[in-house]
């Protein structure tokens, strides 16, 4: 059985602005994305080495760049980011500025 404070946590999950979580959590990604991209270089990978598929997951690092940028600028427009995370995440949810209250 949950605890009331356990309840509460779940209550406030669906109070929160879940798209704008959702961009600042992508836009962390691309920030990991970048580094682990900064951290290689192409002429240090072996290609000789079939058994290496350090080559193809970078690749496909930068194929998912171009979806993970979109998405997020995307997200960005519709939960009508600031660039103030605490702010963003704290603003009542999309759906509930366009549904009708029920009270």
């Amino acid at each position: 059985m949950d605890s009331i404070e356990e309840l509460k946590g779940k209550i406030k999950m669906y109070e929160q602005n879940g798209s704008a979580k959702l961009y600042y959590s992508l836009n962390r990604k691309m920030n990991e994305m970048a580094d682990m991209l900064n951290l290689n270089t192409l002429s240090g990978i072996n290609l000789d080495d079939p058994k290496d598929k350090s080559f193809d997951r970078i690749f496909k690092l930068l194929e998912k760049s171009e979806t993970v940028a979109n998405s997020a600028k995307t997200l960005g427009a519709v939960a009508g980011i600031t660039g103030n995370e605490e702010a963003d995440v704290a603003k009542k949810p999309f759906v509930e500025t366009i549904a009708e209250s029920r009270r």
